[in-house]
C-alpha cells in the first residue's frame, strides 16, 4: 500500500516518524505536492495532524451497525473532519454478575471515497507521506513567492514590535498602579466612659421610705409609774 492509515490514536513526534519510517519508502517531496493540490483542506488538517477527530460515546451515543463471524459487535465512526476515514470497532459483552459488562476489543481504519470522488490515501507508488511532509508542503505553498531575507525581515520587525507594545503595556501598569491612592489605616477610636446604668425604678421607690426612716430620730416614750394607795 502507498500509503499508511494516519487514523492512530496519537499523533507521532518527527523522532516517531524516522522510527516508523524504517525499512519504507518515504514518498518525494513532489509527490507530496502533488498530493496536497489535489486534496480537500480538511484531509489535509486531518493529514497534518497526524489523526482523525472521531466522536466521543458522550458525544455520538453507542449504537452497532453490524456483527461479525465471531459475534463481535461492530460500530463505524465517521471522522467528523475529512468525512473520509471510517472507523471500525468490534465490542464484546460479558456477563458480570447481575450486569453485562462491554468491551472494545479491537479497531481498525477503513477509508471511502467522497460524493466528488476524492479519496484519502495517496495514489500507489507514491511512497510513505509523513504529518511533518505535509505540513512542509502546505507551508512552502503558502509561502510562495516570499524570500527568506524579507521574511527575516519581517520576523525582526515584528519581534521587536511585539517588545515595544510589551514594555508600553508593562510601564501603563506600573504607573496606573504608583498613581493609585494608598488606602490609610483604620485609627482606633478613643474610648468612652460609658454612663451608669439606671437603677430600676422599684428599687429607688424602695430606697426611698428607708433614707427618710434612717433620717427621723427614734423618740422614747417613758411611762409614770401609779402609786398605790
Amino acid at each position: 500500500m502507498a500509503d499508511d492509515a494516519t487514523g492512530s490514536s496519537t499523533a507521532l513526534s518527527i523522532q516517531g516518524e524516522a522510527q516508523q519510517e524504517t525499512g519504507r519508502v518515504r514518498a518525494s517531496d513532489e509527490d507530496v505536492d502533488l498530493y496536497v493540490d489535489g486534496v480537500s483542506d480538511e484531509v489535509l488538517a486531518c493529514r497534518e495532524r497526524g489523526r482523525h477527530l472521531f466522536p466521543t460515546i458522550r458525544q455520538a451515543g453507542i449504537h452497532f451497525h453490524g456483527v461479525d463471524r465471531e459475534g463481535m459487535l461492530l460500530r463505524r465512526l465517521v471522522c467528523t473532519c475529512c468525512l473520509l476515514a471510517v472507523k471500525v470497532e468490534k465490542w464484546e459483552g460479558v456477563r458480570a454478575g447481575s450486569r453485562t459488562r462491554f468491551r472494545r476489543v479491537a479497531s481498525n481504519l477503513e477509508y471511502r471515497t467522497g460524493n466528488d470522488g476524492e479519496v484519502y490515501l495517496a495514489p500507489s507508488g507514491r511512497g510513505h507521506m509523513t504529518p511533518r511532509q505535509i505540513g512542509d508542503s502546505v507551508a512552502s505553498k503558502a509561502l510562495a513567492g516570499q524570500s527568506v531575507t524579507a521574511l527575516r525581515k519581517a520576523a525582526t520587525k515584528a519581534a521587536a514590535e511585539a517588545a515595544a507594545e510589551k514594555a508600553a503595556a508593562d510601564k501603563a501598569a506600573a504607573e496606573k498602579a504608583a498613581a493609585k491612592p494608598v488606602a490609610e489605616p483604620a485609627t482606633a477610636k478613643p474610648a468612652t466612659a460609658k454612663p451608669a446604668a439606671a437603677k430600676p425604678a422599684a428599687a429607688k421607690t424602695a430606697a426611698k421610705p428607708a433614707a427618710k426612716a434612717a433620717a427621723k430620730p427614734r423618740s422614747t416614750r417613758v411611762r409614770s409609774a401609779k402609786g398605790t394607795g
